[in-house]
């Protein structure tokens, strides 16, 4: 009878991070000026995020405003997670109607980012998501799962962050909504990585 080894690693202890500065986030991106909106108190606790931004991006021209949400973990355990907008869409009465990616220009060159359209009481959004971590930018949840127990393992730091925009579909339809967001992402992006700079160079 043949014995075979199993050697069990025991993920190290990693020192919490506090690697983000959100006040490095402009008011002003673009034409678009942005007001802070007030988190609730039941929200901001079951995220258990160490920081939490949520601004709205008004564009004087045309009346449009993007949600800016960000929150930022300072460690993950494994076995936690953070939420994603797969499970938190529909149980806040959302019907998720497309889900896509597209390829958003990063310093580290193009990165999937994550793109839903959604419905709920008549009305249909946009929404673009992605996570931050110290691998760079992922869109997807394996991926972030994946990062954490790597970094983990490594006694590397497992800080990360999640970011969403959103905006409502517009009377010009969803593909004008689509090219407006995308606009927004590309220029909030290197915005980001100054404010979050946890991702390689």
């Amino acid at each position: 009878m043949k014995l075979r080894l199993i050697v069990l690693i025991a993920p190290r202890q990693s020192r919490a991070q506090n690697a983000a500065d959100f006040a490095r986030i402009p008011l002003q991106v673009a034409a678009r000026t942005g007001v802070d909106e007030t988190i609730d108190a039941p929200t901001l606790h079951a995220l258990q995020a160490d920081h939490v931004l949520g601004r709205f991006y008004r564009d004087p021209r045309d009346g449009t405003v993007v949600e800016l949400f960000v929150a930022y973990f300072g460690s993950q355990a494994t076995g936690s997670q953070i939420h994603s907008p797969q499970h938190c869409l529909p149980s806040g009465g959302w019907q998720i109607l497309d889900r896509s990616t597209w390829d958003a220009p990063t310093a580290q060159g193009p990165r999937l980012v994550n793109e839903y359209v959604i419905a709920k009481g008549g009305g249909r959004q946009l929404v673009q998501y992605w996570f931050v971590t110290r691998s760079g930018i992922l869109s997807n949840e394996f991926g972030l799962k994946w990062d954490l127990v790597k970094n983990s393992l490594m006694g590397r730091p497992t800080d990360a962050a999640f970011v969403r925009l959103v905006l409502p579909v517009g009377t010009d339809g969803l593909e004008a909504t689509r090219t407006t967001l995308r606009l927004f992402c590309r220029e909030m992006l290197p915005l980001l990585d100054r404010a979050i700079p946890i991702s390689p160079a």
